[in-house]
């Protein structure tokens, strides 16, 4: 089939095409609307390696990645606001928040998305402080444990956790995201009104033209008989 056919086919059902774009586009931009606006807040960790040589950092890195796992643990969850002395519903808590890794730069990012700006920022520095909190006692643990028997210092590495950022209740909404939700659906439709339109064309065998006559048997029209 030549590429001018293919053309033919779309714009001989161009209407199809049209309808699949403004109806995937309009249920995109009724349901986008009908969400709430949600909030985006967010605290950076550090994790400090000391002392700063190779092992020490690599061990930091190492429990940086863990911090993923903690965040979906309910239990520090909801530990973390319960030390906080806030009244936020630590499953509804557990349920906005991600953690975003850079081990370049040997940082998280403690992420919560919510309808309640507020809340998200009470969250978000709930957890972060509660990271924090347990590094320490988890080093001081590890000074004791392993602290020279004669000296009682400590010499090996330990890690210690920095929060960057103290957030506040963000002012500006993150979603949703209308117009590009909108669009992006606008563009599903029409891919979804060029595959409809090939469909269709491919299981239709009327010749209603003389002008099918030609393009799929490729034998010349000889007459026609015209309609009363």
């Amino acid at each position: 089939m030549r590429p001018e056919e293919y053309l033919f086919i779309i714009a001989r059902r161009w209407w199809l095409v049209l309808i699949t774009v403004v109806v995937a586009a309009g249920v995109a931009f009724i349901y986008s609307s009908m969400q709430d606006e949600t909030y985006e807040t967010s605290a950076r960790l550090m994790a400090i390696a000391e002392p700063p040589d190779y092992y020490t950092d690599l061990y930091a890195k190492n429990r940086l990645a863990s911090y993923r796992d903690l965040i979906n643990n309910y239990d520090f969850v909801a530990e973390a606001i319960a030390n906080s002395e806030h009244d936020v519903d630590p499953g509804h808590a557990s349920s906005i928040l991600s953690v975003g890794h850079n081990p370049d730069a040997n940082v998280v990012e403690v992420i919560a998305t919510d309808s309640d700006p507020e809340r998200a920022a009470i969250v978000v520095n709930a957890v972060a402080n509660e990271f924090v909190q347990q590094t320490e006692i988890e080093n001081e643990i590890i000074r004791e444990t392993y602290a020279d028997e004669d000296e009682s210092v400590y010499r090996g590495g330990i890690v210690r956790v920095v929060q960057l950022d103290t957030p506040t209740a963000p002012d500006t909404p993150t979603g949703p995201r209308v117009r590009l939700n909108t669009a992006a659906a606008a563009v599903l439709g029409l891919a979804f009104g060029v595959l409809l339109t090939f469909g269709v064309a491919y299981f239709e065998d009327a010749l209603r033209k003389p002008e099918d006559i030609e393009r799929y048997l490729d034998l010349p029209t000889l007459g026609n008989i015209p309609k009363r």
